[in-house]
């Protein structure tokens, strides 16, 4: 189990490490192990590094909770207080995880705005047969063949 920290912005795990607090190599929190495996589990799903933070931060609060409260001599010892800021911890870069998508790219359920139309579809045209009656005059027949229709259709239909 390794340490290492050189400053927020070095590498992923460095930047998670500025993100819970966890700089300080003689009280150190998570290996640079556990880090790693995070960020290989997390950040392509999600793409942010507060969001795999958010992850870290949620392992030491249960890595607190399970910790027992104690008391001796007049002195209480509570690790719940700690697992719970942990807690606060994840909830906090979340939020700012929410707060980064915001002005983004659009999301409108799977449609990327990147994506180009799809070839084997012919071009949409609004309207197409919905003005199917050629005695109301001139009508926008979209990628309808209009001469086709003139033919097939008798006077007084």
């Amino acid at each position: 189990m390794t340490f290492s920290y050189d400053g927020a912005g070095i590498s992923d795990k460095d930047t998670i490490r500025f993100l819970i607090g966890d700089t300080n190599a003689s009280e150190q929190l998570l290996s640079d192990e556990e880090i790693n495996f995070v960020v290989t589990r997390w950040k392509d799903t999600y793409n942010s590094l507060e969001y795999v933070a958010s992850v870290c931060a949620e392992n030491l609060a249960a890595r607190y909770a399970r910790e027992a409260s104690f008391s001796a001599d007049g002195v209480s010892v509570s690790l719940a207080a700690v697992a719970q800021q942990f807690r606060d911890l994840a909830a906090s870069l979340r939020q700012q995880h929410k707060n980064s998508l915001v002005g983004g790219i659009p999301d409108v359920g799977g449609i990327s705005p990147y994506e180009g139309q799809d070839p084997d579809i012919a071009n949409f045209a609004f309207g197409t047969g919905m003005h199917d009656d050629l005695e109301a005059g001139n009508q926008d027949y979209g990628s309808r063949n209009v001469e086709y229709y003139i033919a097939e259709r008798q006077p007084g239909e």
